[in-house]
């Protein structure tokens, strides 16, 4: 990870109201800092791009697909209110990390729901953090609650973001620190001591990563013995015993 802090020039302002603000927290943190219009509005491509590419250091063809992708979706003649990013089941989808469900309604919430905020920093290992694994682990608990699955372009988003966020704050131990975890998702602003990443972050790290989410979660949702009772398979075993010593008797 490279040196770089956040200039004096972009000091943390949390949004007041009548700020527009999003579900993305990488998003609102450049708003709350000034990267982008604090109001959260009338954001211009060229102006997205930039701003993702200063602070977080993606390639410019990854910083320019997800601005597109964001404008395009969601946004108005080339320009993007950021609480627009809130419209259901365009980008946004249901099982976010942070933010509840839409539950019928036309846009989601873009207030982070304490009680998720801390079941998802419940799986960063206390000294440690979070590692990639672990993102996984939770974004299989979260699709794992709904009652309708998510389809395959919004897993492969929630995936996406999983992947995104693990590169952007990682340390070089490969574990992202629970204070920036709770910095960045919980009060949505640049995490203190955080170093941007020393190399680009381009499209092919992005999509290499979010394969692996997917992968880990597809492994977690296969049976397994990881999680049983250690009587139920110690019952197993007995069954299987007993079926043995019939077959050599």
């Amino acid at each position: 990870m490279s040196t770089w802090t956040c200039p004096p020039a972009h000091p943390f302002i949390p949004a007041t109201p009548g700020d527009r603000r999003s579900p993305c927290p990488a998003l609102n943190a450049l708003a709350n800092h000034g990267y982008l219009p604090r109001n959260g509005q009338n954001i211009g491509l060229w102006h997205l791009i930039h701003a993702v590419q200063e602070v977080y250091n993606l390639s410019f063809i990854l910083a320019a697909l997800l601005a597109l992708a964001g404008i395009l979706l969601c946004g108005h003649a080339f320009r993007l209110d950021l609480d627009a990013l809130a419209i259901h089941n365009k980008i946004e989808h249901d099982a976010s990390l942070v933010h509840a469900n839409a539950l019928g309604q036309q846009r989601a919430p873009t207030e982070v729901d304490p009680e998720l905020l801390k079941s998802f920093l419940s799986y960063a290992d206390p000294r440690r953090g979070m590692s990639l694994y672990d993102l996984a682990q939770v974004r299989m608990s979260r699709e794992a609650q709904l009652a309708c699955p998510l389809d395959l372009i919004h897993s492969q988003i929630g995936a996406g973001e999983a992947a995104l966020c693990w590169l952007l704050l990682k340390q070089d131990s490969g574990h992202i620190p629970s204070s920036a975890l709770l910095q960045w998702y919980g009060e949505e602003r640049l995490p203190d001591n955080w170093a941007r990443p020393r190399h680009v972050i381009g499209l092919l790290n992005a999509r290499t990563k979010a394969v692996e989410v997917a992968n880990i979660m597809s492994s977690l949702k296969k049976p397994s013995f990881r999680g049983v009772p250690w009587s139920s398979t110690f019952n197993v075993f007995v069954l299987r015993s007993r079926t043995i010593l019939k077959c050599d008797s």
